[in-house]
């Protein structure tokens, strides 16, 4: 019988590292202009690491460590991108019906 201890894989740490870079990267942004906008980036990036940590969670002979904290952070920024995003827009939208004087 050949006994198989579980390892990480490459999608655990691919997702790790790119989650990790997302959210470094969203960190930067927001210090610092950037030329370019990182709404696309985020949000081609976001899925992707939530593709790969639920592949990587439902691997038999895989570690589930880091792929579920991949996947909860994953999680949690879409959520704040979500949210940030549509006030922003909510804001820019009714800002000027709230600022007319009647």
């Amino acid at each position: 019988m050949i006994i198989r201890t579980k390892i990480y894989s490459w999608l655990s740490y691919t997702a790790f590292i790119l989650v990790i870079l997302l959210a470094a990267l969203a960190a930067i942004y927001a210090l610092v202009p950037v030329p370019f906008d990182l709404i696309f980036v985020l949000y081609i990036g976001i899925p992707i690491v939530i593709v790969l940590s639920l592949i990587a969670l439902f691997k038999k002979y895989e570690k589930k460590l880091l792929a579920i904290f991949s996947l909860i952070l994953a999680l949690v920024m879409l959520g704040l991108f979500t949210i940030l995003l549509t006030t922003d827009y909510l804001l820019m939208l009714y800002y000027p019906i709230m600022t007319t004087s009647l």
